[in-house]
């Protein structure tokens, strides 16, 4: 049928736009087709934006991408239904690393420290650092750890990189001065020794567990979620979860729209999950449940939150290579999936399927 031919003559085009916003990428990719309105009218910012919104809040359009080669999107609310993804890098590693998702783009980076932003809904991707200086993100000098997010401004996003140690946040300076160009602004120099290398992100913060560097010697004394303002550049220590402070905190994550803890107990023989439920609020933090470390079927080393199916369900990554639900209420485990069988993979992350660019501000402090 001729566009001309094509009217919407009992949907006025509010809903029309309103329909089309709640379906998954995957169709509106193919309804760009149907006429030249239709493709405009999804290539827009407005829809682009629409369309996220919706997304974020539905599971249905949940997946979780694990970061081997080729990459794997699983069902969010269905870990047996997986597709395979062409890897966006031109020289596929096996050493593929998730280093952040934010409205439905990823960040990753390869063996040889080369990073992209993808989307793995439109396959899209984008290299953000092309220049023979970016060489400097692979230094054997300088360990980095990373964070993907965005501030006050959800079309702001940004990837940031700070030095893993206090003690190298000079060195990061020095490199910089040798370097003028678009893509650098700073410094903050960071007084934290990192624990973790991958920043958690909500509500316009990033999260790493660190020791704040005293530089007396006794940084173990003093761990904490290092939370990083995206928006204004600028950290915040937030206090941990009331526990033993001589236990370890597991891993960090967002659950039920709150940054969450995990906690080993003192027999090691539980974790706790733990729910900062005001944001900021020391008084907060609020234990969920404490989940067993044997499952019945194996004894579980490494545990990592992705995601809530609802309020009473958690969707958990087990050793490296295999997925969980917990069910809160009935304290048991259900839908014990491995991954067509795959071995380590390496940190999985959940990303919303959208239909948002990649391309995307990159800044190196």
């Amino acid at each position: 049928m001729p566009e001309s031919e094509i009217s919407n003559s009992y949907l006025p085009n509010e809903i029309v736009r309103d329909i089309l916003s709640r379906l998954p990428v995957k169709s509106l990719l193919q309804f760009r087709c149907v006429s030249k309105h239709w493709r405009d009218l999804i290539a827009g910012t407005h829809f682009i934006n629409s369309h996220l919104k919706n997304a974020i809040t539905s599971s249905t359009q949940h997946r979780i991408l694990l970061p081997t080669s080729p990459l794997m999107s699983l069902t969010y609310n269905n870990i047996n239904e997986s597709i395979e993804l062409n890897c966006p890098f031109l020289n596929p590693r096996t050493s593929i690393k998730i280093l952040g998702s934010c409205n439905g783009l990823v960040c990753l980076i390869d063996g040889t420290r080369d990073m992209i932003i993808y989307n793995p809904s439109t396959r899209k991707h984008f290299k953000p650092f092309q220049s023979p200086q970016q060489l400097l993100l692979s230094s054997n000098r300088v360990e980095f750890v990373y964070g993907f997010g965005h501030g006050s401004n959800p079309n702001d996003m940004r990837v940031v990189r700070f030095p893993r140690f206090a003690r190298d946040s000079e060195y990061n300076l020095k490199v910089r001065d040798k370097i003028t160009s678009s893509w650098t602004r700073g410094p903050i120099l960071s007084c934290y020794d990192f624990i973790d290398t991958v920043g958690t992100f909500l509500n316009g913060f990033l999260h790493w567990l660190a020791y704040r560097s005293t530089g007396n010697g006794n940084d173990d004394e003093h761990r904490l979620v290092a939370s990083f303002n995206v928006s204004k550049e600028t950290f915040t220590d937030l206090p941990l979860p009331p526990q033993d402070s001589s236990l370890p905190c597991y891993v960090l994550g967002v659950l039920q729209g709150c940054l969450c803890a995990l906690c080993d107990d003192i027999g090691y023989t539980d974790v706790e999950v733990w729910l900062m439920k005001e944001y900021g609020v020391v008084n907060s933090w609020s234990k969920l449940v404490k989940i067993p470390l044997n499952m019945g079927i194996q004894n579980i080393s490494y545990m990592m939150p992705l995601g809530s199916l609802n309020e009473d369900e958690i969707v958990l990554e087990i050793d490296l290579q295999s997925f969980v639900i917990y069910d809160v209420k009935k304290k048991m485990f259900k839908g014990v999936t491995c991954a067509r069988d795959l071995k380590l993979f390496g940190d999985a992350a959940v990303y919303v399927e959208s239909l948002v660019s990649p391309q995307v501000l990159c800044v190196l402090y």
